[in-house]
């Protein structure tokens, strides 16, 4: 059977399964370059279509990952083109507000609709949305009904919508490694902003009936929404900048944080029969904290936030442990993206392990739709480099390489060892990666890589002077090999944590030989404890630099331009390498291609 999974959101995004097993999955932004694209992913999926038509394969079943989409958010993308003093407006006193006060809102939208940076190519005729028929399911999921027929030209049977929640579930449940899964009974966790009317659920796998079982559902699990309403009063973009919050929070003084998580948070919402709801949740929510957070400082405003997270699913999975006495835990949603509450929630006395899919953003719910027709015929997800390759016709390497490098600009060397790449590494060099199909989610894991070596912390200043401009309080992450991350890391657990999911505290006698990928402040790191099965090329790399300096690790961050989708195929990786001040890129464990820097 052969499965197309499509997510019409944000992190648009269309995966392919074949006989159980996800072949390919495609993300939006990093064909049409508008980072985190919201809308139907056209390409993306022409890209899914072109996988199957090239293996004469027919799609039984595309399924659309959410039944109701948000119908405004889609016709109206902010994301793409509003600028945080917009994002105020927006959800303060001229929109939001306005909504809830009962008052109209006409001028707002006539701004809105005139707005000539709203200019993306959309695909679908949202002409035919307006004021009247937001809310009729129909004339949306007909519009992207007709528009997927006409592009797959015959080459799909049947096409479904599917629950959002239950999509994000099957992802997390498939991506659980399958000999843990058996022996044990699992809680599976969605949280994030929205989806389907929910956005929390609390789903048990029962190991024994190889069935996953829906125990609740919540609208007033407010997190996300929460979290996102800070990012936004801090001055930062809500719906992207979140991760910016998390890592501010670790240089906030507790008393304090915790004095505004108690004056501000505590009271917003509770948990009750294994449920996030709604407690003393004012009725302007973004007003409230607006008003409430002015006279505190930024770092224990972000501190407070992430308290009010941590406490919050703190007792959830106590709850839920409580009453059905369950140790393994699976958590995906946007929500999951935050490796600090990852963290805590490992550290549970209760909790024998945790496991967080990787990307578990709306990003991967194409995936979660596949799972949810293949059910317990799916085969789990083994890695994640899914995505475009690198050369379209692998055969044609050395032509590509010509194309792009061939010139004075550019200093070509071929058969270049890994064993080379260490050495340069051992010298303070950085490093640009570049290999075979790119990484699938946020996180950059080899293939779409910059690396250093971590011992090193003037690698971080010089990176963010070549290419990421990064806030003065955000860390880089870390790459260590399985075998050896004991030696460093804390994780007394065996937790799994191979696509950077969760945060882990550092030996303190090892600290300064990877003190490049800590936190600045706290020390703790953001991991990819790598297998040599998942990315054999980039295992063999950090072994080379291993051998050479007894660091079993290097420095990891994705290859991007700020504020840019990580590069994806060689014209992307050449666009970043030459707009950049990045020396040296490795490409595909052969050709190092250094510039000619006067």
């Amino acid at each position: 059977m052969v499965y197309l999974g499509i997510n019409v959101s944000h992190g648009a995004s269309a995966a392919l399964m074949i006989n159980g097993k996800i072949e390919a999955v495609f993300q939006e932004e990093r064909i049409t370059k508008i980072k985190n694209f919201n809308g139907y992913p056209k390409r993306s999926i022409d890209c899914c279509v072109a996988y199957a038509a090239e293996r004469k394969l027919k799609i039984d079943i595309a399924a659309f990952s959410t039944r109701v989409s948000d119908h405004f958010g889609l016709k109206y993308p902010i994301s793409h083109f509003f600028t945080v003093g917009d994002y105020k407006d927006f959800y303060g006193k001229e929109y939001y507000s306005r909504i809830i006060q009962k008052k109209s809102v006409k001028n707002y939208l006539k701004k809105l609709n005139n707005d000539k940076r709203n200019s993306a190519n959309l695909y679908l005729n949202y002409k035919k949305i307006n004021n009247s028929n937001y809310n009729n399911i129909k004339i949306f999921n007909n519009l992207q009904k007709n528009m997927l027929v006409k592009q797959s030209r015959g080459l799909i049977k049947k096409i479904l919508f599917l629950d959002h929640h239950t999509c994000h579930a099957y992802y997390a449940l498939y991506s659980i490694d399958r000999k843990l899964i058996k022996k044990n009974k699992f809680a599976v966790l969605t949280l994030d902003s929205i989806g389907d009317g929910s956005n929390q659920t609390f789903w048990i796998f029962d190991n024994k009936k190889n069935k996953l079982i829906n125990i609740n559902r919540s609208s007033k699990s407010e997190l996300a929404r929460v979290y996102k309403m800070v990012t936004l009063i801090l001055s930062m973009k809500p719906d992207e900048h979140e991760y910016k919050v998390m890592g501010l929070a670790p240089y906030s003084k507790a008393k304090f944080a915790q004095d505004i998580y108690k004056k501000v948070f505590k009271n917003i919402l509770t948990v009750k029969n294994c449920k996030i709801i709604h407690n003393k949740r004012p009725r302007d929510l973004y007003l409230y904290l607006e008003k409430n957070l002015k006279e505190f400082r930024f770092d224990n405003i972000a501190g407070a936030a992430q308290l009010f997270v941590e406490k919050v699913s703190s007792k959830l999975l106590g709850q839920i442990f409580s009453k059905y006495k369950i140790k393994h835990f699976a958590i995906t949603g946007g929500v999951s993206l935050n490796i600090k509450m990852n963290k805590l929630l490992s550290e549970l006395k209760f909790v024998k392990s945790i496991h967080v899919a990787p990307t578990g953003s709306d990003d991967s719910l194409s995936m979660g739709a596949c799972y949810f027709l293949a059910k317990e015929k799916s085969k789990a997800l083994e890695n994640i480099y899914l995505g475009q390759n690198l050369f379209k016709n692998q055969k044609k390497t050395s032509s590509y390489i010509k194309k792009y490098f061939g010139n004075k600009k550019f200093v070509v060397r071929k058969n270049i060892s890994t064993k080379k790449i260490g050495e340069l590494l051992k010298k303070g060099e950085i490093i640009a990666l570049a290999h075979g199909k790119e990484e699938f989610g946020a996180r950059a894991l080899g293939n779409r890589s910059i690396i250093a070596n971590p011992s090193d912390y003037g690698v971080v200043k010089k990176i963010n002077e070549m290419i990421k401009s990064r806030d003065f309080w955000m860390p880089f992450a870390l790459t260590i090999l399985e075998e050896k991350h004991k030696a460093f890391l804390d994780n007394s657990k065996n937790l799994s944590c191979e696509y950077m999911t969760m945060g882990f505290d550092v030996k303190k006698s090892k600290v300064k030989k990877i003190i490049a990928g800590c936190h600045p402040y706290d020390k703790t790191v953001r991991p990819q404890i790598l297998k040599k099965i998942r990315n054999e090329s980039y295992y063999n790399l950090i072994k080379s630099f291993y051998k050479l300096t007894g660091i079993p690790a290097v420095l990891n961050t994705s290859l991007n331009l700020h504020g840019n989708p990580i590069a994806s195929d060689i014209h992307d990786v050449y666009k970043v390498f030459l707009n950049s001040e990045l020396k040296y890129l490795y490409i595909n464990n052969n050709y190092l291609i250094k510039k000619n820097i006067k």
